[in-house]
């Protein structure tokens, strides 16, 4: 087994902290840019932001953790 750059405690408090930290940054971009274009009533943005919002926190997590096992496995 390699060992990585952080001990496995630390990568995986790393994991479960850093992706919903990223999905907030982007739901804050997301709100702002939005809020610039003057499109923050519609309807369609407001799901497609809500909708974003959750398929970038899973696939966040999901990469986040494929990553560590990968790491544990080689």
């Amino acid at each position: 087994m390699r060992h990585g750059a952080l001990p496995l405690y630390e990568q995986i408090l790393f994991d479960v902290l850093i992706p919903p930290a990223g999905t907030a940054v982007w739901w804050l971009m997301s709100r702002g840019w939005s809020s610039a274009m003057g499109t923050t009533d519609s309807h369609a943005v407001r799901g497609w932001t809500q909708s974003g919002f959750w398929i970038l926190l899973c696939a966040a997590y999901i990469l986040m953790f494929s990553i560590t096992i990968y790491g544990c496995l080689t």
